[in-house]
């Protein structure tokens, strides 16, 4: 009975940690990314997490607009393993 119960319990964290470490690389490419510092004043109305979403937005717009895009940092709106809007979420959550 013990040795089914001590395997059962160490599977989970390899999981975890591997999920974990995955995002990692993705935040290096972050780095010519450019992200809003505040949630804009004319979405404070809004609920917190909408107007951080279109704050973000607003951000990654104007960062498309200019540049060719260079300062999404290669990013898309919405991708697997975080995206700008995750990045960028995280950021004005802080």
């Amino acid at each position: 009975s013990p040795n089914a119960a001590s395997p059962a319990a160490p599977a989970p964290a390899p999981t975890t940690t591997a999920t974990r470490s995955a995002p990692t690389p993705r935040s290096s490419v972050t780095g010519s990314a450019v992200f809003p510092r505040a949630v804009n004043p004319k979405y404070v109305s809004e609920s917190a997490g909408k107007g951080r979403m279109h704050t973000c937005l607003d951000q990654y717009n104007a960062n498309k607009a200019t540049a060719g895009g260079a300062n999404n940092g290669g990013m898309k709106w919405i991708e697997k393993g975080g995206g700008y809007y995750s990045v960028c979420n995280k950021g004005l959550k802080i």
